[in-house]
């Protein structure tokens, strides 16, 4: 069963992560003018390989990570991080990635309540955690951000996930739809010429 987001796991998590109303329904095309992460390395969280970067995020300490520049990158970057973080949580770290990742709403309650309802105490077993290949950006303001995030799937499928994040207090909060029937996961064939690529992963 592949897990939410980027890794999907139950189906009524699917729609969780809001960006519709952030980006509207339009296609996703990055926009123009955003710099690629600068001194990309990888961090395991759960068993999914993470990406963290000049840009952010500077502070991580168990399941929490924050501190990203308010730039696109440091955007993309907070996008891919808490949604990962909030999909592979263990049973004991889900409710401070809820409190100190997503921003406050329905969508974040929502999420509680699906969430409470699962049991995670392991990390993703070997061989089963997607890869992050890299984002586009679809919209961004300085408060504001919509970003698809590509993944490559164990069974080398590729998905595109779409998150949004609202800057507040100096970091970025991801944006959860409050719309039970938003839709933010999908297969594609192929990642788009204009996805930032996320470099410096050592091979598997």
């Amino acid at each position: 069963m592949r897990l939410f987001g980027i890794i999907k796991t139950e189906v009524f998590l699917a729609g969780i992560v809001g960006f519709g109303a952030l980006v509207g329904c339009g296609a996703v095309h990055q926009a123009a003018g955003n710099g690629a992460p600068t001194d990309v390395r990888w961090v395991d969280f759960q068993g999914v390989q993470l990406p963290v970067a000049d840009e952010g995020p500077r502070h991580i300490e168990g399941p929490i990570a924050t501190g990203y520049d308010a730039s696109p990158a440091g955007a993309a970057l907070a996008a891919i991080e808490s949604t990962v973080r909030m999909s592979v949580a263990t049973d004991t770290q889900w409710p401070k990635v809820g409190q100190v990742l997503i921003a406050a709403g329905q969508g974040r309650d929502r999420w509680a309540t699906a969430r409470a309802q699962l049991s995670i105490t392991e990390p993703i077993a070997p061989g089963c955690a997607p890869e992050v290949l890299g984002y586009t950006i679809a919209d961004f303001t300085p408060k504001r951000a919509g970003v698809a995030i590509y993944a490559r799937q164990a069974d080398g499928s590729l998905t595109r996930n779409l998150a949004g994040v609202t800057r507040r207090d100096d970091n970025w909060l991801l944006d959860l739809a409050a719309d039970p029937k938003s839709s933010v996961l999908s297969a594609v064939t192929s990642v788009p010429p204009d996805m930032v690529i996320l470099r410096g992963k050592e091979s598997r």
